[in-house]
């Protein structure tokens, strides 16, 4: 059988949500095809086996470790890192040096799409529809309502939705403790409708398009973990913008050469869909979205975590 890391921890604030991902897979892994082990990653060096508790260190020259006097070697790694060193790329060449192949997009893809606030102005380049943003300075011109962010960061650390400049301070000092490069972008109010989207018998496919309701002001890290929202999956939206967000959707996958299953974010006013945020590495807790859209789709989660798998190659 193949040995699989499922790698999760990381070095950012997303951390333990990367660890709950992580064990959804774990849990539905095929045990039946694959030996499955929760590999921490400490940082881009050091990363631990954990088994019932105890922490076995990772050999970084052939990425192994030993269990009972026998050297077992990882033949694949089902990417679990949210944030930094696995989301944005920077793991991408040392398992590519090792030959050992990932679930997730490889190094300029993530690179791009980590850093919100180059994606946003490479997809305005392409004619996609997104948010009017601008890098923070203190001269910055600003419209209200906006968001302020950190460029790069998940999971909605430090942001803030700002009606006035007396709110400007607090907000940047909240992005700031997420992240050095801040974000003024363009408030859009509409409906946040989200996709994912993965290669399934070599066709760019979709699962069910879910809404997100935030019953904070926006959709905001207590409104996405502290059940502060409503997702509603299949999304309740016409057929022409459904159309339209999965259209959009598979294009990027293309043209950002995505891999894996990543989810795309969207703000839809006017009938027109703004794209606000691209994930290459989604959360897959047992409450997540994209769970919640297999379930939806009727697709086994062990049958997909499989052919996740049996996707990535070299």
């Amino acid at each position: 059988m193949k040995n699989i890391a499922i790698l999760m921890g990381g070095t950012s604030e997303e951390r333990e949500i990367s660890i709950q991902s992580a064990q959804t897979i774990k849990k539905h892994i095929d045990k039946k095809k694959y030996n499955a082990f929760l590999v921490l990653c400490v940082n881009t060096s050091e990363f631990q086996v954990i088994i019932d508790d105890t922490q076995y260190t990772v050999d970084t020259n052939n990425f192994s470790f030993q269990l009972n006097n026998e050297i077992i070697i990882f033949h694949k790694i089902f990417m679990m890192i949210h944030g930094e060193p696995g989301e944005n790329g920077k793991l991408c060449k040392y398992f590519e040096n090792k030959k050992i192949p990932y679930t997730s997009s490889d190094e300029s893809a993530s690179t791009l799409t980590f850093n919100k606030y180059n994606c946003n102005k490479y997809l305005q380049s392409l004619g996609y529809n997104v948010p009017n943003s601008q890098i923070y300075k203190l001269q910055s011109r600003i419209e209200f309502p906006c968001i302020i962010k950190p460029s790069c960061s998940g999971s909605s650390f430090g942001i803030s939705k700002v009606y006035n400049n007396t709110e400007i301070p607090s907000a940047i000092k909240k992005a700031q403790e997420h992240g050095n490069q801040i974000i003024i972008e363009e408030f859009i109010e509409g409906r946040e409708i989200t996709c994912a989207v993965y290669q399934s018998n070599s066709q760019i496919t979709t699962l069910p398009l879910t809404e997100i309701i935030s019953q904070n002001d926006i959709f905001d890290y207590e409104a996405k973990y502290h059940d502060q929202s409503i997702e509603k999956t299949p999304a309740e939206i016409s057929k022409t913008i459904k159309e339209k967000i999965i259209t959009i959707s598979k294009k990027l996958y293309i043209e950002l050469n995505l891999a894996g299953i990543i989810r795309i974010d969207f703000i839809v006013k006017n009938k027109k869909p703004y794209i606000i945020e691209i994930n290459t590495i989604p959360g897959f807790s047992e409450k997540s979205i994209v769970p919640q859209m297999l379930k939806c789709a009727n697709i086994n989660i062990t049958d997909f975590i499989t052919e996740q798998i049996e996707n990535i190659s070299l």
